[in-house]
């Protein structure tokens, strides 16, 4: 949904912060890589898998990943795919790039300013 038409929509008191990062990150792979899906995996729903250039790529999008449940919880829909396609998790937890095993997890905004995001 466009950010402008939500803020419409939705009062003033809605704190959101989590789907609103969704949507940015949706806008952003579609600018970046054209396609992008919903995935599933036995592990749960993927936020977005895309088949850009650089090939395929999975992401879960969360605002934060401090509490542990939350962090086992996004990372587990990763973990079940059973592949060696990039896999990242992007939150708004400002801390550098960190890795869980093979799934990168990076700050949302260091992402969304990686122009080259092929590297991700």
């Amino acid at each position: 949904m466009d950010l402008g038409m939500r803020r419409i929509l939705c009062s003033n008191n809605v704190r959101d912060t989590g789907r609103l990062l969704e949507n940015v990150v949706f806008l952003e792979l579609m600018r970046r890589e054209g396609d992008v899906y919903v995935g599933q995996s036995s592990g749960g729903e993927i936020d977005f898998v895309t088949n850009g250039p650089g090939g395929r790529r999975y992401y879960q999008v969360s605002e934060s990943v401090h509490d542990s449940a939350t962090l086992d919880r996004e990372l587990s829909s990763l973990r079940a795919v059973r592949d060696n396609y990039p896999k990242t998790l992007i939150t708004l937890d400002d801390e550098r790039p960190y890795s869980h095993e093979d799934i990168r997890q990076v700050y949302a905004l260091d992402w969304l300013l990686n122009e080259d995001h092929k590297k991700q």
